[in-house]
């Protein structure tokens, strides 16, 4: 390698240090546990806003409080969800929210 692939090498290496890491997509394995590529993360390394816990109701042509029945309530996570997470730091993971497809 010559000496200024190896510098811009240096650089990035560098570079990554102060950057924050890229959200990821993850696959829910059940309730509890999510697939992030090929690293399976448990609970215990899950922070989880709590709407995606326990479930909840949206509102209904903006009328508080929201309609409450079967057709307003999304459900909480479950298997095969897709979810973006954010890498928090070497060992917790955040899920921010459920991704949807249109």
């Amino acid at each position: 390698m010559n000496a200024y692939a190896e510098i811009l090498k240096i650089m990035r290496n560098e570079g990554k240090k102060d950057n924050p890491p890229p959200v990821q997509v993850g696959i829910m394995q059940d309730s509890k546990s999510c697939l992030a590529g090929e690293l399976l993360l448990s609970s215990e390394d899950l922070l989880v806003a709590e709407h995606l816990i326990t479930g909840y109701h949206y509102a209904v042509n903006g009328k508080e409080p929201p309609l409450k029945d079967k057709s307003t309530f999304i459900e909480p996570l479950k298997k095969d969800d897709y979810v973006v997470l954010l890498k928090l730091n070497s060992e917790k993971y955040i899920i921010l929210e459920r991704l949807v497809g249109l």
